[in-house]
């Protein structure tokens, strides 16, 4: 008697049921794919559920659209377009500043903009990005490196300090931290560099309060914003 054909292999479905789901179709390139795939892990840390990832070679976009179940007005259709530019930056933040005149730091921000990291633009332009300085007058009547010392401890709670000149070190709680902080700053045309559970950023008695000092603070706060949002908790 011949056997029949053994049934196709199904993808397991979670014991979660993903809300989101991702479609590569025909004509997508597949030089993407390991991209799509970090990107889908990044939204399932997110949302902390597994997203579906479906792809298919011969199956054209407009058909699974036309396909889709429910009524007619039952789902909403999006077409996000990419950035107009990537090099773009973000725009800055009104500056709050406490009854004794100096700036707010806790105060500037309720919220930050997607990480360049994300696809957000970055913190400074690449024309304008900021790189360490080493030479140059201070500006009179300013501690700058005190400032940016001042605005990281209280948008963050971190501990920084002077390292080498043109530098400010900056513990972070682990490696991994320091390392990811460091990557995404890089991201945002703001250098870094980092070494063990140190972060380091520009830092130069030169920096002016609303440019070169706010940069380093945002950028600082914003990257961990994200870290302790959405990352640390997948140590």
């Amino acid at each position: 008697m011949p056997q029949s054909e053994p049934a196709p292999a199904e993808a397991s479905i979670p014991v979660v049921r993903p809300t989101l789901a991702v479609f590569a179709h025909q004509g997508f390139n597949e030089e993407y794919l390991i991209d799509v795939r970090e990107l889908c892990r990044s939204f399932s840390g997110f949302i902390g559920e597994p997203v579906a990832l479906a792809i298919s070679d011969d199956v054209p976009l407009v058909e699974t659209l036309g396909a889709l179940p429910g009524r007619a007005d039952a789902w909403r259709i999006e077409f996000v377009a990419p950035p107009e530019s990537r090099t773009a930056s973000m725009s800055s933040a009104p500056f709050a500043f406490r009854e004794d005149g100096r700036p707010d730091w806790s105060a500037m921000w309720t919220d930050f903009c997607e990480l360049a990291l994300y696809g957000g633009p970055p913190h400074r332009g690449e024309d304008e990005s900021l790189s360490a300085v080493l030479e140059g007058p201070a500006t009179e009547g300013f501690d700058a490196i005190a400032e940016i010392r001042r605005g990281i401890f209280e948008t963050t709670g971190l501990f920084s300090e002077r390292a080498e000149p043109g530098w400010l070190s900056v513990t972070c709680h682990s490696k991994k931290m320091a390392a990811w902080l460091c990557a995404s700053i890089i991201l945002e045309n703001v250098d870094a560099r980092c070494e063990d559970e140190r972060l380091f950023v520009p830092a130069h008695e030169s920096f002016e309060l609303k440019n070169q000092v706010k940069s380093v603070i945002t950028v600082v706060a914003k990257t961990n914003h994200y870290w302790q949002a959405h990352v640390a908790g997948q140590e």
